[in-house]
C-alpha cells in the first residue's frame, strides 16, 4: 500500500525548514547534537525526530527515498506494536488483528507516513505503544523494570513529538480498563512521575510554541462559536474514520459567516454532548466502550483547536494514534456480531472485508497526492478551493520552478481569498517582476506597503521596478525616504563614480546607488558581482559613459582585455573629453600588443590633461 510513497519528493510545506533547507542536518558535531536537547526548532521540541531526521542524512543524503523508508518502516512496526497493545490488553487475538488490519490500512494515517516532515509523529507513536506495552506487562506482573522501561519509553515519546504527553491519560483509561482502582494508594503513586514528567512536558511546549510565536486563524470566532468549531472537528474525525471521504491536507476554518455557522455545525455540538452522556451513563456497564471513547478523546483533545493555534481546524495526522480507539469499539462489536449466527457472520465479513478494499484503495490513491508539492496542493484545492495556504505555496513551488504565469495566478486567487495578505502581494509583486510586467509589480507592492508600510524588501523592490519604469523621480523620493529610515543601509555614496554634472537629481541618486553597488563589489575584489552590477544598470540605460568605463575597469583587472577595449570605446563613444577613458583604453591597446594604437589614446589622455599618461608614455611608447 504504501510502495507509491517510497517514489515520493519532497514537498514545500514543512519539508523545506525540516529538511530540504536546514542547516542543521549535517551538524553532528558535540554542539550540534547538543543543540536539539537544548534549543527549540521552529516552535518544537523534537530531538530525538531530528536525530533520526540526520541519521537519514547521514546514510542517504538528500535522496528522499530515504525519509519516506523510514516513515513506511515506522508505520509498519507501529502496525505490530498496535497488534501486541490490543493483545495484551485484551486477550482477543481476532479483536486485535482487526485493529492492526484497519490502523494499517486506513487512509487518514497517510499523511503521517507520506509525508516525509511528519516521521515524527509515527516515531512518537512507536515510542507510545511500547510503553503501553510495557505498562500493561507491568500490571501483568507486578515487576518495577517494566514500569521503569515505561517511563523511559515516555521520554523518549516525549523527545520525539510533544503531543506524547496524552500518555498519561491513556494509562488511566488502560488502568479502567483492567479494572483497577483508579483512586487506590498504588496507582496514584504510579501516576505522579508521570503526571510530573507531563506537567514539564506542558510547560516546555508552551514555551515552544511562544519561541516562535502563536499561529492563529486569521478570523477570530465568539465564545459560542469557540465551541461548536471543535464538536465539528470530533464528529468529522470519526465520520472520516468510517467513510473516509474529501481527505485533504487542509481543512480550513470556515469563512465568513456572517455570524450564523450551518445546522449540521450545531449538530456537530449535540452529537459530542450525546457522546458525552454515553460515556458517562456506561461507566460502570460498558467498558470496551468507556475505554475506546477515552482513548480516542484523550489522544486528540491537545489538537482540537479547542484555543486556536493553527490556522486549520483539523488534519488526518491527528488521528494517527486516536483512531487505535474508534478501530477497537468497532473491532470489538463486529466480533461479538459474529458470534450471532453463521449468517450474519459471513454478511459482516464481507462487508468488513469490502470495507478493508475501500480503505486500502484509498491509501494508495492518497499516497500518490504527497508525490510533490503540485500534486499535493492541486489535491486540496480541487477540495478546498478557498484554502489560501495551498494556492499559496503553490504559487511557491512554481516560482521555483521559473513557472511565473502559473505562479502569478496562483497568487491572485491567493489575494481572491484575502485582498489584505501581506505575503501574497508581495510574492505576486516579485512574480509581476519575474514576467516584466512591472506596471502589474508596482500595483503590487504599493498595495503590499498600504499593508505594512515597514516592509522593507517590498520597499526596495518598487523602488528596482520605478527604474525599470523609468520613473526617476518616483525612485527618488522612494529611495532618499529609505536611506532616511534605514541609514545604515544607505548613507554611503557612490565615491568616485564618474556620474556627469548634466544628470538631473533624481537620475544621480539612481546611477550613485547602482555604482555604489558595484563600486563596493570592486573594492573587495568581486569583481565578477561588480560587472554583473554594471550590466543590469546598462540594461537600462546603455547611454551613459560612467557604466561603461567601469564596467571596463573591471574586466581589465580581470585581463579580460578585449571585453574591456569593448568597454572603454563605448564610453569614449558617448563621451569624448573625459582623459580616463583614453588612458585606460590606451593602456588595453598595449596589453593586446596594439602598441600604436595604444600611444595614441596615451598621448590624447596626456594632452587632455591626464598626469598618469606621462609615465606610462615613458615605460610603454620610447
Amino acid at each position: 500500500l504504501y510502495l507509491p510513497a517510497l517514489k515520493n519528493g519532497f514537498t514545500n510545506w514543512d519539508d523545506t525548514w525540516y529538511i530540504t533547507e536546514n542547516d542543521r542536518i549535517d551538524d553532528f558535531s558535540p554542539g550540534g547534537i547538543a543543540f536539539w536537547f537544548t534549543h527549540y526548532f521552529h516552535g518544537q521540541y523534537s530531538p530525538i525526530g531530528n536525530l533520526i531526521t540526520m541519521l537519514v542524512y547521514a546514510v542517504q543524503g538528500m535522496n528522499p527515498f530515504g525519509f519516506h523508508l523510514v516513515s513506511v518502516v515506522l508505520h509498519l512496526l507501529n502496525v505490530v506494536l498496535v497488534y501486541v497493545f490490543m493483545q495484551r490488553l485484551t486477550a482477543l487475538r481476532t479483536v486485535a488483528m482487526m485493529v492492526a488490519l484497519l490502523f494499517a490500512v486506513h487512509p487518514m494515517q497517510t499523511e503521517s507516513i507520506a509525508w516525509a516532515a511528519a516521521v515524527k509523529i509515527p516515531l512518537y507513536v512507536c515510542f507510545t505503544l511500547i510503553a503501553l506495552v510495557w505498562y500493561l506487562r507491568y500490571i501483568d506482573s507486578g515487576k518495577w523494570k517494566w514500569y521503569g522501561l515505561a517511563f523511559i519509553s515516555f521520554i523518549l515519546a516525549f523527545g520525539s513529538k510533544e503531543q506524547s504527553v496524552a500518555i498519561v491519560g491513556s494509562l488511566v483509561f488502560i488502568d479502567y480498563y483492567r479494572g483497577r482502582k483508579l483512586f487506590s494508594k498504588r496507582v496514584l503513586l504510579e501516576k505522579i512521575p508521570w503526571v510530573a514528567l507531563a506537567v514539564l512536558m506542558g510547560l516546555s511546549s508552551v514555551a515552544a510554541t511562544a519561541s516562535y510565536g502563536l499561529v492563529t486563524p486569521a478570523k477570530t470566532f465568539g465564545v459560542n462559536e469557540q465551541i461548536i468549531l471543535p464538536s465539528f472537528a470530533f464528529i468529522t474525525y470519526l465520520w472520516k474514520l468510517i467513510i473516509p471521504a474529501g481527505l485533504t491536507a487542509i481543512y480550513p476554518y470556515p469563512a465568513d459567516t456572517a455570524g450564523a455557522l450551518p445546522w449540521f455545525w450545531y449538530l456537530c455540538t449535540f452529537l459530542v454532548l450525546a457522546i458525552i452522556v454515553l460515556f458517562v451513563g456506561f461507566w460502570k456497564k460498558n467498558r470496551t466502550l468507556v475505554f475506546s471513547i477515552g482513548f480516542f478523546v484523550v489522544n486528540i483533545l491537545l489538537v482540537l483547536q479547542i484555543i486556536p493555534t493553527r490556522n486549520i481546524l483539523l488534519a488526518d495526522r491527528y488521528v494517527y494514534l486516536s483512531a487505535v480507539g474508534f478501530f477497537f469499539l468497532v473491532s470489538c462489536y463486529l466480533q461479538r456480531a459474529m458470534q450471532q449466527g453463521v449468517v450474519l457472520r459471513r454478511l459482516l465479513i464481507f462487508l468488513f472485508f469490502i470495507w478493508i478494499v475501500m480503505l486500502s484503495f484509498q491509501t494508495v490513491v492518497r499516497n500518490r497526492v504527497w508525490n510533490n508539492p503540485e500534486t499535493l496542493w492541486q489535491d486540496v484545492i480541487a477540495k478546498q478551493p478557498d484554502a489560501l495556504i495551498a494556492w499559496y505555496d503553490l504559487g511557491g513551488y512554481y516560482s521555483d520552478q521559473k513557472a511565473y504565469e502559473k505562479a502569478l495566478n496562483a497568487y491572485e486567487q491567493v489575494l481572491r481569498i484575502n485582498p489584505a495578505y501581506l505575503n501574497g502581494l508581495y510574492n505576486a509583486g516579485n512574480t509581476a517582476y519575474h514576467l516584466s510586467d512591472f506596471v502589474q509589480a508596482e500595483a503590487y507592492y504599493k498595495k503590499a506597503l498600504l499593508v505594512d508600510p515597514e516592509m522593507k524588501s517590498a520597499a526596495l523592490n518598487l523602488y528596482m521596478t520605478l527604474l525599470h519604469l523609468k520613473k526617476y523621480t518616483d525612485a527618488a523620493v522612494l529611495i532618499e525616504k529609505l536611506k532616511r529610515k534605514y541609514p545604515g543601509d544607505f548613507t554611503v555614496q557612490s565615491k568616485g563614480a564618474l556620474i556627469p554634472k548634466t544628470f538631473s537629481s533624481d537620475r544621480e541618486v539612481f546611477f550613485s546607488d547602482l555604482l555604489y553597488s558595484a563600486e563596493k563589489a570592486f573594492q573587495e575584489k568581486r569583481y565578477i558581482d561588480a560587472i554583473a552590477t554594471y550590466t543590469e544598470a546598462l540594461a537600462l540605460d546603455s547611454t551613459l559613459a560612467a557604466l561603461w568605463f567601469n564596467r571596463g575597469n573591471a574586466y581589465f583587472v580581470l585581463s579580460r582585455w578585449e571585453n574591456a577595449l569593448f568597454d572603454y570605446n563605448q564610453a569614449i563613444r558617448q563621451d569624448v573629453t573625459h582623459s580616463d577613458f583614453y588612458y585606460n583604453r590606451g593602456m588595453a591597446l598595449i596589453m593586446l600588443d596594439r602598441r600604436e594604437e595604444g600611444c595614441r589614446d596615451l598621448q590624447s589622455a596626456l594632452e587632455m590633461g591626464n598626469q598618469r599618461a606621462q609615465k606610462a608614455l615613458a615605460t610603454n611608447c620610447k
